[in-house]
Formats: structure tokens, sequence, C-alpha cells
């Protein structure tokens, strides 16, 4: 029986057909999710007008997935790797990618929840948000996110299972999605009256204009935000919902991996929902192509 619960965590329940595509699958969301992730971490560092509240909670929500897609999916190739040969050499990569990635799916929901109300604030008050909300705040308010993050990978490692693990986990998910959907109601109240009153607080046909744009920017960013929220929850909710719950111990293993792999795509989706949404992000990402090609020559 021993030898049976070691072999299970060097091989996973997938066929050897279902290895093979799963590997191809891995590798790919690795080096995409990989490079994509970077990208944004390097657009951010690399460009001023980017380096804002928003821009550093963004390269956070990076780091977070970057955990996922350099660390926790080699991982997952390693064991799939391992699936191929008759021995297991080491027992430990898919609990230690387990444990990773409750780190990195926590970092992350903390980070959206932030900048959920950061957007919400710089919707309804876009003249006290540049003011109030400040870049050293928000490295306070991250390194808080990093160290609340730690408290379901350190209970899943030395309480695996427990009722505390899984209570918390459901207080800090109603807690964060709470937080989101009100500051969304609140953003949605707001997003055509602030247009107006902006318009109305300032006589001065130029700083009108300077406000005007700030909305208009804010505006985008938020939708942006909003779809990131809403593609991380439909990635989460499933894998969440059955670690949730108590599983009978004939569950389905492999329902239970696709599930998790839904999840674990969502790091590599995010950094590339970015580009595409975001002209800004979009023009720091190819002048960093154009500085990487020039060093190169």
């Amino acid at each position: 029986m021993a030898t049976s619960d070691k072999e299970s965590l060097c091989k996973l329940p997938l066929g050897f057909a279902g290895e093979i595509v799963t590997t191809v699958l891995y590798t790919s969301l690795t080096i995409v999710g990989s490079l994509g992730n970077i990208f944004v971490i390097l657009a951010i560092h690399r460009t001023p007008t980017l380096r804002n509240v928003c821009g550093i909670l963004i390269a956070n929500v990076a780091v977070s997935d970057l955990m996922v897609t350099a660390v926790v999916m080699p991982l997952i190739v390693y064991v799939l790797i391992q699936g191929f040969f008759d021995k297991c050499i080491i027992h430990a990569p898919i609990f230690a990618a387990w444990v990773i990635a409750l780190f990195s799916a926590s970092s992350s929901l903390l980070t959206l929840t932030t900048l959920s109300v950061d957007r919400c604030f710089a919707i309804c008050h876009p003249m006290k948000h540049k003011t109030i909300v400040t870049v050293s705040k928000a490295k306070i308010v991250i390194a808080i996110t990093w160290i609340k993050s730690l408290t379901l990978p350190l209970l899943e490692t030395f309480y695996t299972g427990s009722a505390l693990a899984k209570f918390l986990q459901v207080i800090g998910l109603a807690c964060s999605y709470s937080i989101i959907i009100v500051s969304g109601i609140f953003t949605i109240r707001n997003v055509r009256a602030n247009s107006r009153q902006i318009g109305s607080l300032h006589q001065d046909q130029g700083t009108s204009r300077l406000a005007a744009d700030l909305s208009q920017r804010n505006k985008q960013v938020t939708k942006t935000i909003a779809l990131v929220v809403v593609v991380f929850t439909l990635c989460w909710i499933p894998i969440a919902y059955l670690t949730g719950i108590e599983i009978s111990e004939d569950r389905n293993d492999r329902i239970y991996f696709w599930f998790a792999t839904v999840g674990l795509a969502n790091s590599t989706v995010n950094p590339w929902i970015y580009f595409c949404r975001q002209p800004n992000y979009r023009k720091a990402l190819k002048s960093l192509l154009r500085c990487k090609r020039g060093a190169s020559n």
C-alpha cells in the first residue's frame, strides 16, 4: 500500500497518451506564460508612465503568475516525465507544486482585490486618488499581501486537509469577492456621473480636458482589471470547489487534475490580457522587444 501511495505521487492518472499530450500542453503553457509575465514585469520596470500604483500592483500579479509558470508547471512536467519510467526518483514535486500554487493564487486574489478597490477609488475620486494613493503605500500593501498569502500554504504543509485550512479558504474567498463586488457596484454607479462632475468642477478648459483624459484612462484600466478578475474566477472556481468540499476516497483524480490545470493556466493568460487590452502596455512591449533586438545586433 505504501509503495502504491508513493507511486501515485510520481504518476498522474492520465494514461500514456494523456501524459504525452499533457507534457506538451504544460511545456507550452510554461514557455508562453513565463515569457508573458517576464515581459509585463520588464515593461513596467522600464516604462516610467507604467510605474504608478496600478502598474506596481499589476507587476505583483505578474510575479505571482510567474511562480506558477516558471516553478509549478515545470514541476508537473517533471512528474509527467517520471511517469514514462518505471522508477520514481523524487516523491515530493506534486505536493510542492500544490503548495506553491496555493501561495500564488492567494497572492493573486488579494492583489486583484486591492486593484479593484484602487480602480474604484480612481474612478469615484480621480483627483484625490492621485494625491492620496502613492507608490510607497502600494508597496506596503504588497508586502502585507505576501505575508497574508503564506497562511494557506503553511496550513496545507503542516495541517494537510484540516478543517481550519478549509474554513480560512472559504472566509478568504468570501471576503475578497465581497470587496470586489462592492467595489464594482460603486464603480459602475459612479463611472458616468464622475465624467460629468469632472467637467463641472473645472472652469478652465485645459484642466477639464486633462481630468477627462485621466478619467478615460482610468475607465479603460478598470475594464481590463475587471476582465482579469472574471477570468481568474472562471479558471479557479472548479478546483476551489473540489478542494473546498468533502470528497470521497474514490474521487475521479483525472477530473481533479484537469480542473487544477485550468486554474494554473490562468497564470499564462493574464499577461496577454494586459497586452491585448492596454495600448500603453503594447507600446511598452514593442519598445522592449526593439531594445532586445538592438542589444543582440
